[in-house]
């Protein structure tokens, strides 16, 4: 009974951690702001702590999303802009992005299967 059970359980942690990004699956809101978008297959893990830079933060895990250098897919950067933001080029830094809407400022951070999203601070300075 023992080994059923411990084969049900890692079957069931091998279909969870099986999600791998594809531009086919889609893209829904972000859970920090609903006007964000962020790969619909994407698997919310706990958020780093929130500073006063920070607003507010999200992480996500998601096979692939970072590329093996942790670059991140061109159609997840294009889909972003679809949905109004604008690319603040001059503030990247590596596989850290900026984004702005209406406002507000998002920064992504991608490693090879973890993105983190964060709403930064109208008074941090970038």
């Amino acid at each position: 009974m023992k080994r059923v059970f411990v084969l049900l359980f890692i079957g069931g942690m091998m279909a969870g951690c099986s999600n791998v990004y594809s531009e086919e699956e889609g893209y829904r809101m972000a859970v920090i702001n609903h006007g964000f978008p962020v790969p619909k297959n994407a698997s919310e893990l706990r958020p780093e702590a929130c500073t006063t830079e920070i607003v507010k933060s999200a992480k996500y895990k998601l096979n692939a999303i970072g590329g093996e250098q942790g670059e991140p897919p061109k159609h997840y950067l294009e889909e972003i802009k679809s949905w109004g933001w604008t690319e603040l080029e001059d503030e990247q830094q590596g596989n850290i992005h900026f984004y702005e809407k209406e406002g507000k400022v998002m920064s992504l951070v991608f490693t090879k299967n973890v993105f983190d999203v964060f709403e930064i601070s109208s008074k941090a300075e970038m």
